[in-house]
């Protein structure tokens, strides 16, 4: 062992001599940031959509500084932005096509009934569970089973109810403006029931999704149409007494089991949006995903003090997100 001490010590100090030649070791490299995107103009068009003269004085006059403000916060730069309000929404969708309109806000539903669209990178909708447990915009509407013994037996068929069964059901609905209230109705009828609806069913229309709760709690009714942000409300007021009141100040609606358990699911449509945004074809900016992105970011932050943006938080999306739509217009 002695022998071999000196031959291995000779190896080690000539290693620690090589590598303190070597100097210290480079920090990894940083990755370059990308460049920021940069805009001459941005002329965002807004639909009159039946919005009040005064909301939409108050976006032309004062949303061009703020949208200019919320989106140099996330990382685009602008130079002119202004804002403008469509004579129609084909009129609007014309301008965008044509160039006239950088990009512009537009109902889903007339969106989705134009035969060659703009560039669509934006939409909007109740926001719900995403398959990832996280919340996005667009909510499916859920077709849901009242606590009745009619709708106790439609919840308990394996393969889900017939057609024959469903007719027979007393159903309570909306008003038929309302996209996950009524016309998800038809759009889950047209899809899974060989192109029926609900104008061959017996409808109990209600003001409200607090009255229609009201009806499913009092048993007046054995097929209803939610949403899971209605659920989740509504959850608490379902099992306190009527003379009790639930945070939000409702009367309790008194039932003895949890919500989820008496209106179990039947069926739900997909994912359905409420306003779209898009951009002209300009092959740059407008149609890069960071844009879509910051402006997303932009007009969340704008919502509360400009109205006529919608009630509805945006994200990216694509063209075909609004197909459960383009079906809902064709009916």
């Amino acid at each position: 062992m002695k022998k071999l001490m000196k031959p291995l010590s000779l190896a080690c100090a000539l290693l620690l001599l090589a590598l303190s030649a070597c100097g210290p070791a480079a920090p990894p490299e940083e990755p370059e940031a990308p460049e920021p995107l940069r805009l001459e103009r941005l002329n965002l068009e807004l639909s009159r959509n039946g919005l009040p003269p005064e909301a939409l004085a108050q976006a032309v006059r004062d949303l061009p500084p703020a949208l200019k403000s919320a989106l140099a916060d996330q990382g685009v730069a602008v130079e002119t932005a202004t804002v403008s309000v469509g004579a129609s929404v084909s009129a609007t969708v014309q301008a965008a096509e044509e160039g006239g309109v950088d990009a512009a806000i537009l109902p889903a539903e007339a969106f989705a009934a134009l035969e060659t669209p703009p560039r669509l990178i934006l939409a909007a909708g109740p926001v719900s569970p995403a398959e990832t447990g996280e919340d996005r915009p667009g909510a499916p509407a859920l077709i849901c089973a009242a606590p009745t013994e009619y709708g106790k037996t439609l919840a308990q068929q394996a393969d889900g109810p017939s057609w024959e069964d469903l007719a027979a059901a007393r159903w309570g609905v909306l008003e038929e403006g309302s996209l996950l209230g009524r016309q998800a109705v038809d759009l889950w009828l047209w899809d899974r029931y060989d192109g029926e609806t609900s104008a061959h069913l017996a409808l109990s229309v209600y003001d409200s999704y607090e009255d229609l709760l009201r009806a499913a709690a009092a048993e007046e009714i054995d097929v209803l149409p939610l949403w899971d942000g209605v659920r989740r409300d509504w959850a608490e007021a379902w099992t306190l007494a009527p003379s009790r009141t639930d945070e939000r100040g409702v009367r309790g609606l008194g039932r003895p089991a949890a919500l989820e358990r008496e209106l179990p699911v039947l069926g739900e449509t997909e994912r359905l949006y409420t306003s779209a945004a898009v951009v002209r074809e300009d092959g740059g900016v407008l149609t890069d995903s960071r844009f879509a992105a910051a402006l997303a970011a932009a007009l969340e932050s704008l919502r509360e003090a400009f109205p006529v943006l919608g009630p509805y938080p945006y994200a990216p999306a694509e063209n075909g997100d609004l197909d459960p739509q383009r079906r809902l217009a064709g009916l």
